[in-house]
């Protein structure tokens, strides 16, 4: 029968620098107004597996990639958690193969899991800090029949570091954190539906992101000792924006994974961001879908006329005075 000592040295293989395992009772439902993704997470691992013992929690780090004024961005959190969940599903294949159960899910809530297992602690920003690494992770459930030994960790509700911190709070640009690890999500950006035009007010807050809004981990010191990073240069030519809003974005499917690299949905932000990255050059390409479908047509309408009025604003990096300490 498999170890946990084994299984951490097939998962450190796959790139994943941290593993623990808890028991498979089912954690917490999220607060009423969590965000409906988080609200569609199963409880329940026996309700994945029927036959589950324990939960394996896997973490791979990552590093942020560095902001370039006027250009597209990514968060690099998505590029990590795709291939995150390509290598936690071949670990879910290789504990197989052995004659275990074992089922690789995204359908489990992760983060009380983490916690329970002893992975790592929450902040005030919602997010799972792991050590060494801060909230710099991608982490991935596999659950499995086997008989795991489960660690627990305890010291409240959040990491001791956030004791006295509130620098999320105060850098979030809608002030959508309430400081006890949850998040007004009708204020966050990165919740807003993605069917409907982006509230004008909060259209310039997005930056050149594409996706993902990573304001409150860039100014947390729990990350102090994560280093950021260019965009390898094949994903910096899949972000560039006069390509996107052409319709040319397959080129981050393999990046980002076929749910993340949808085409409307990169070009509603890829038009926000051409407005706030200044870029009068894109005029021609936002003029021309100004006839497109709400959202796109309304995004490209209002980038339009920011341009031309002079108006665009640069989201602040909320990351740069920590950097300069």
């Amino acid at each position: 029968m498999l170890t946990l000592e084994t299984i951490r040295g097939m998962a450190l293989a796959l790139g994943f620098e941290r593993v623990a395992a808890t028991d498979a009772s089912p954690t917490g439902a999220p607060p009423p107004d969590a965000h409906p993704q988080a609200l569609s997470l199963e409880a329940d691992p026996r309700r994945i597996l029927p036959a589950a013992r324990s939960v394996l929690l896997l973490a791979m780090p990552y590093a942020p990639y560095w902001p370039r004024p006027g250009e597209a961005a990514v968060d690099a959190y998505y590029v990590a958690n795709n291939r995150a969940h390509e290598n936690a599903r071949r670990l879910a294949e290789e504990i197989s193969a052995t004659g275990a159960q074992a089922v690789m899910t995204s359908s489990l809530r992760v983060k009380p899991l983490a916690v329970r297992a002893g992975l790592g602690r929450m902040g005030r920003n919602g997010l799972v800090a792991v050590g060494g690494f801060g909230s710099r992770v991608s982490l991935q459930t596999i659950v499995t029949d086997l008989p795991l030994p489960a660690s627990r960790e305890d010291g409240g509700a959040l990491d001791a570091r956030c004791d006295h911190c509130h620098l999320c709070e105060q850098a979030c640009p809608t002030q959508a954190l309430r400081g006890d690890g949850t998040m007004d999500i009708g204020r966050c950006v990165r919740a807003q539906p993605e069917n409907r035009p982006l509230p004008e007010a909060m259209r310039s807050m997005t930056g050149g992101s594409l996706l993902g809004c990573d304001i409150c981990q860039r100014c947390c010191p729990r990350n102090a000792l994560v280093r950021e990073a260019e965009k390898p240069p094949a994903l910096a030519g899949a972000l560039d924006l006069k390509r996107l809003l052409s319709g040319d974005y397959k080129a981050l499917i393999p990046w980002l994974g076929r749910n993340n690299a949808r085409k409307l949905r990169l070009l509603n932000r890829a038009a926000l961001a051409a407005a706030n990255g200044g870029r009068k050059d894109l005029l021609p390409e936002l003029e021309a879908l100004r006839g497109e479908p709400e959202p796109l047509g309304e995004h490209a309408a209002w980038s339009a006329e920011t341009l031309k009025h002079g108006d665009h604003r640069e989201i602040p990096d909320a990351g740069a005075a920590r950097r300069s300490d």
